[in-house]
């Protein structure tokens, strides 16, 4: 708590920014926080961009940790194609299951990648979500690519995900988006972990 209105208090301190909105002029302002977030302040909503994780995620006086995202892929040994998984991570254990509830109903999330070597960007689709050892897991992928596509792995890959989260009538709501790069050597989705990717898998099958 104290975190989000440091942040929060520096972003409204300085005057960065002016974009039109569908209702006219929208100020913003933008600041940053320990050379690795950026926050924007608009009249609905408060956005942080962040560069480094974990961060503390607010969800009306709950925190709600978003400690990892990282990128995986599968091979198929069919056609040689690669299908990417994107997995965040966020800590909700001490969070009881009304107030789950609730987030879960205020909770907007979605992510999108980047293939350099095909030079191809692509919107991912929330899978499914585990809950597993006190962490939610949720789990992006993107099942159909084009043919031109799917030989290329993604390696070298950069990608984002977004928790926009409401926080009621009288409040902004918060957004908060990650973006992260590949290695040369993107992980298969089985190192995960295997309770985790034994539950991805059953999800898929439903």
């Amino acid at each position: 708590m104290k975190k989000y209105l440091l942040t929060v208090a520096l972003a409204l301190g300085i005057i960065c920014l002016t974009g039109c909105s569908k209702n006219g002029l929208e100020i913003q302002t933008a600041a940053e926080t320990n050379g690795s977030v950026e926050i924007y302040e608009g009249d609905k909503r408060v956005t942080f961009n962040l560069k480094n994780l974990p961060y503390d995620m607010e969800y009306k006086g709950h925190i709600l940790q978003f400690s990892s995202c990282e990128l995986f892929q599968e091979k198929s040994d069919a056609d040689y194609s690669y299908t990417p998984y994107v997995v965040a991570k966020v800590k909700i254990d001490g969070i009881d299951d009304e107030t789950l509830q609730r987030y879960n109903e205020d909770l907007y999330v979605y992510g999108n990648i980047t293939n350099n070597k095909s030079h191809n960007s692509k919107e991912l689709s929330k899978i499914c979500e585990i809950d597993y050892r006190g962490y939610r897991y949720y789990v992006f992928s993107q099942s159909l690519f084009m043919s031109n596509d799917q030989s290329y792995d993604f390696s070298e890959s950069s990608f984002n995900v977004g928790f926009l989260i409401l926080q009621g009538k009288n409040y902004r709501a918060l957004q908060f988006i990650y973006t992260g790069s590949s290695s040369l050597n993107v992980r298969d989705l089985k190192d995960v972990g295997e309770e985790v990717w034994y539950e991805i898998k059953q999800k898929q099958l439903k």
